[in-house]
């Protein structure tokens, strides 16, 4: 009853290869499909909110355009109804062609070759201001106040 080696290293052998064999059940390959199918899925629903996030912005970019551009229309409809009516004529008469009336007399005042014609408005000086230090508030101070900071208070 005793083995020989060789019966005994045949066996072992055939033990080997069995164990070393891999095994795929059904389970294991569907598991392994599913998986696949599962990030597949994945990936494409990203793709797909990535396109609908982009289509959108594109969409409310095109919205805001479309306003713009109904806005600027009916303002240059309101225009064609001023430059059509008789007011829009008579101040072009009157301002650039210097056109008048019947009845009516223009004065054109003319002044003297080499004299600057008269300011319209006045200029105002601005107050002196001393230089700003480099401290981080007195900056900002000079930015809303036009007066010099009161020392009492700091």
């Amino acid at each position: 009853m005793q083995a020989s080696r060789s019966d005994v290293n045949r066996s072992m052998s055939t033990w080997s290869e069995k164990k070393r064999a891999p095994q795929f059940s059904l389970s294991n390959f569907l598991i392994v499909i599913l998986v696949t199918i599962a990030l597949f899925l994945i990936v494409d629903f990203g793709c797909r909110a990535a396109t609908n996030y982009r289509i959108n912005n594109e969409s409310e970019h095109l919205r805001d355009g479309v306003a713009d551009i109904r806005a600027r229309h009916e303002m240059l409809g309101k225009r064609l109804e001023y430059v059509q009516s008789d007011a829009y004529v008579e101040e072009i008469a009157r301002t650039q062609l210097k056109w008048t009336r019947p009845g009516e007399t223009v004065v054109v005042v003319v002044t003297p070759a080499g004299t600057p014609p008269d300011p319209v408005s006045e200029v105002v000086p601005l107050p002196d201001r001393p230089p700003a230090p480099k401290s981080g508030w007195l900056p900002w101070w000079f930015l809303f106040f036009d007066t010099v900071p009161p020392t009492d208070i700091f």
